[in-house]
């Protein structure tokens, strides 16, 4: 049988002519000598059946990692039914709710603007909620696990709401044998011991709090509207109640220009505060995005992607070594969110419904109302067509890249509404595209694959560019002196090897020979492909 190596093969280069070799699609992890390299590396070349026993017993052990596989499997098309498996699972459904728009935080990077509707949902359109799950039930009879997701704005500030419709949503379930769990996305500002308690026995199990950077930092962008800092209070909320109630913080922590500098003394100060090594508290790091209308003042503030990529590397090191984060293994299809589910949706306080969380205060962006439930389940909007017809395998650099099946186009909303993007916010790769390599090293090390001493930070920097031949981007995104300054200034490689990397004679044709592929507002730059 005929083998060929995984086109999701990651190779990480490591002194002594090592190397790390990661699968993204099987998530496998190992370590290969030189020689080994070599052998696969020559594996087109070599006859079938292998002439050598240790080279047989080799790829007998990286097929079953998934490294290596016959030459008649078309791999793509094992992802493609992965993704379609992922996305279109029926079992788990998510009703992601906004019991008021309204906010207490005057935050200027929010997608949501700054002049938010101050409406709480009536009790017209929590029936309508509930409503719209008992079609659910109907439309999805193989339903096994409801999620409820409390949103807005600040949930927390139209409490009753919440545990008014966790109460019927929980009476449904229990009805029906149906599990039911929740979450939230918090200021964290309202979330004391006595609220904690209420909405762990209304369900829910996961909170998202935001704290960007330690006190200063965090008070000169996350105040409420009286302009007052809010960072003592969300560390006092948090420690009434981390240790005692059983809900899981996520921790994020936006980083632009401004704050980026700052991190480090966060992490410390929480450490310091008690609160590293929980099991119910982890951090996570997101880039400022200019991705809604809402927040284009605030789009040259953000941090260039390949910058944010070898930043957010040092900063889960750091975390880790706390005790504040979790070893950053590369996750599976996250492009797949409740946009992208057919049966997820999202209801705002005047009953619209939405598919992605980005657009909830703009009307425009509905795909319904939960008062004409017809239309959202058989008539369905322009607008809900969009979202269901987003396929990542049609876009060429997303079906071309390596970590496609992390990835899967990371962004549906980057793409469905791609002309409310802007700057660094018009590419949609993740943060994993500047900075796998180094995920890679950290969790290769911590679980003692490796050791500090064999490899420099500078050889095992991830290169964007060898991972899919085009990089995407929005019409005169990318210009010829960004790219310049980036992959030069930033040290992936010199002038000499990047016109070698690129295969061309000069270096200005990486930039300049761009074969535009018009679609809205959005072009492919193409580069040459990689060997």
């Amino acid at each position: 049988m005929q083998l060929k190596e995984s086109t999701y093969n990651i190779r990480v280069p490591l002194l002594g002519g090592k190397s790390l070799l990661f699968n993204s699609l099987s998530q496998s992890l190992c370590l290969l000598e030189g020689d080994e390299l070599d052998s696969l590396g020559n594996l087109g070349s070599l006859p079938s059946p292998l002439a050598s026993g240790q080279q047989q017993l080799l790829f007998d052990q990286l097929g079953s990692q998934g490294f290596v596989l016959p030459d008649s499997v078309n791999e793509l098309n094992v992802v493609k039914k992965m993704y379609d498996a992922s996305r279109y699972d029926s079992g788990t459904v998510t009703l992601t709710v906004c019991p008021t728009l309204a906010c207490n935080f005057g935050c200027d990077y929010c997608f949501q603007g700054a002049d938010k509707p101050v409406q709480t949902m009536s009790e017209e359109v929590q029936d309508g909620v509930v409503q719209l799950y008992h079609r659910l039930l109907e439309h999805v009879p193989e339903l096994h696990t409801l999620r409820s997701m409390w949103y807005g704005g600040e949930p927390l500030l139209r409490p009753t709401v919440i545990y008014s419709l966790a109460d019927r949503l929980i009476d449904i379930n229990k009805n029906r044998g149906i599990n039911y769990t929740a979450a939230m996305i918090s200021n964290g500002s309202k979330m004391n011991r006595a609220v904690a308690q209420q909405l762990y026995a209304h369900g829910l199990r996961t909170v998202q709090i935001t704290l960007d950077g330690a006190r200063e930092d965090h008070d000169s962008r996350r105040y409420y509207l009286s302009k007052k800092g809010s960072y003592d209070k969300i560390i006092a909320n948090m420690k009434e109640w981390i240790y005692e109630i059983p809900i899981k913080i996520d921790l994020r922590v936006n980083i632009d220009e401004r704050n980026k500098g700052g991190v480090l003394a966060l992490i410390d100060d929480l450490a310091a505060e008690g609160l590293a090594n929980l099991p119910n508290l982890k951090m996570y790091f997101a880039p400022v995005e200019s991705i809604t209308t809402g927040c284009h003042a605030i789009a040259d503030k953000m941090i260039q992607k390949l910058q944010y990529g070898k930043l957010e590397s040092e900063l889960l090191r750091y975390a880790f070594d706390k005790g504040l984060s979790e070893l950053p293994y590369v996750p599976s299809f996250m492009g797949i969110c409740s946009a992208l589910k057919p049966n997820d949706y999202i209801v705002v306080p005047n009953g619209d419904v939405h598919k992605c969380w980005d657009t909830v205060s703009f009307p425009n962006k509905r795909i319904g109302t939960i008062f004409d439930l017809d239309a959202l389940f058989a008539n369905k909007s322009p607008a809900q067509k969009k979202w269901e017809q987003f396929n990542p395998f049609d876009n060429a650099t997303c079906s071309s890249c390596k970590i496609l099946p992390n990835c899967s186009s990371f962004c549906a909303h980057k793409f469905v509404n791609a002309a409310d993007t802007l700057g660094e916010a018009s590419l949609p790769c993740p943060s994993l595209k500047y900075s796998i390599n180094e995920k890679i090293v950290l969790r290769a090390e911590k679980e003692g694959f490796i050791t500090r001493n064999d490899y420099t930070p500078e050889m095992i920097r991830t290169n964007p560019l060898s991972l899919c031949s085009e990089v995407f981007v929005k019409e005169d995104y990318l210009s010829e002196d960004y790219l310049k300054e980036v992959y030069l200034t930033e040290s992936y490689m010199s002038e000499v090897d990047l016109k070698s990397d690129l295969k061309i004679n000069h270096l200005d044709d990486a930039f300049t020979n761009k074969n535009f592929l018009k679609e809205e507002k959005l072009v492919y730059v193409k580069f040459a492909s990689r060997s």
